[in-house]
């Protein structure tokens, strides 16, 4: 299989959707049954500094539990998918890079339901060429699997990403990185952990791109 451009794959959560207040809303309603302090406003302002590690460990949710808690997260989200909403811009953002010729796609922890119901609510999910759902600390490998599939090298692959487990998941497969800075993750947090860029809106990913892939896409093909 060749393919005739490069392959953006974008998370879900706190990327594309501002599901922040959603997540929020099912983590508190299950924080009784799992063991852990309620978030208020506060408590998210120090959160947003702390890797997804640092946070269950803060948490103190036992290890064996973090599955269960997960999965009954995911299953949550249906409930609140009428409150959820793309970013400004975002919409625009996916119909240009589509038009410059870029394959898209979507990794996400959170399950691929959810991510298409809210991808079909607002008439874009014909812009995706897959939505793979992966593991909390496993979108490295998905993202290594899909670029076999796919046939790409390493330089042909940009992650998009709001948290620092996002860089952390390119850097272990070795693809180049852009963090966006309207989601989870404070700006400053990922500036520390070296993102190839920091972006703070979804439309200044186009120009980021054209430093990345100055020759149009449709001109560069996945080997």
């Amino acid at each position: 299989m060749r393919n005739n451009s490069k392959l953006i794959i974008f998370d879900f959560d706190g990327t594309l959707a501002d599901t922040l207040g959603a997540l929020m809303r099912i983590s508190n309603r299950l924080a009784p049954e799992f063991g852990y302090a309620q978030i208020d406003e506060d408590r998210l302002a120090s959160l947003k500094y702390l890797s997804s590690w640092e946070i269950i460990k803060l948490s103190k949710v036992a290890l064996w539990k973090l599955p269960f808690l997960l999965k009954r997260v995911k299953e949550e989200f249906p409930g609140e998918v009428r409150n959820v909403r793309l970013f400004p811009g975002v919409i625009e953002l996916l119909n240009t890079l589509k038009l410059q010729g870029y394959r898209l796609g979507i990794v996400s922890s959170n399950a691929e339901a959810n991510i298409r119901s809210l991808l079909s609510q607002n008439h874009i999910e014909h812009l995706f060429d897959f939505v793979n759902s992966a593991s909390t600390f496993g979108k490295g490998k998905a993202i290594s699997k899909l670029m076999k599939q796919y046939h790409c090298t390493k330089s042909d692959v940009i992650y998009i990403g709001d948290e620092i487990r996002d860089i952390q998941a390119a850097r272990s497969i070795e693809i180049r990185v852009v963090a966006v800075g309207w989601g989870f993750n404070a700006p400053t947090a990922l500036m520390d952990r070296q993102p190839d860029l920091l972006i703070t809106k979804p439309l200044a990913l186009i120009n980021a791109l054209a430093r990345f892939y100055p020759t149009p896409p449709t001109h560069l093909a996945c080997l």
